[in-house]
């Protein structure tokens, strides 16, 4: 009865080990050694009494960890174009510094074209004025070389156009009539 019991208590071993509960029927064969006896059906087997019990581990209180979010990656954004009308740099929000970009491009179109509109004087034939407000004769104003315009003609009974058309027939402006 010794080894019964003893193989009872290998096979509730195992069974526990193996997280089978003891009571629980299989229905796959069990392999067999020929070295054991079968056990009549008859027969009752006592479990063996109960393994002492170790000390189990108190649970580890879970670490409190922050929750670090893997970082958002954004697309590199233009911060600045260079200044003024040298070539073309594009500064970008990763520290990066670039040639040319379409929109610094269109920054430095628009500079150049703000340039050349303050050089730019707006003519009327007699004068042009900056848009600074200096003012220069127009040069490409056409003399205004009619004779009423050169002599003065006060007290002469002759009309301008008569005056003028005279001169402009002979070259030569009249001498005032008084």
């Amino acid at each position: 009865m010794p080894l019964t019991l003893r193989l009872a208590g290998v096979a509730f071993l195992c069974a526990a080990l193996a997280g089978c509960a003891p009571n629980e029927v299989s229905d796959s064969p069990q392999p067999t050694s020929p070295n054991t006896s079968t056990v009549a059906s008859a027969t009752t087997v006592e479990p063996p009494p109960p393994l002492p019990l170790q000390a189990t581990p108190a649970p580890t209180p879970a670490l409190e960890t922050e929750s670090v979010e893997a970082p958002v990656v954004e697309e590199p954004y233009i911060l600045d174009c260079q200044i003024g009308l040298g070539p073309i740099e594009t500064y970008w929000s990763d520290g990066t510094v670039t040639g040319y970009s379409d929109y610094c491009q269109s920054v430095h179109d628009e500079v150049l074209q703000n340039e050349v509109d303050a050089n730019t004087p707006v003519c009327d034939g007699t004068v042009c004025r900056y848009p600074s407000g200096a003012t220069i004769p127009d040069p490409n104003a056409v003399p205004d070389d009619r004779c009423t315009n050169q002599i003065n003609y006060a007290g002469d009974p002759r009309s301008n156009a008569e005056i003028n058309s005279i001169g402009a027939q002979t070259g030569q402006c009249p001498a005032p009539i008084s």
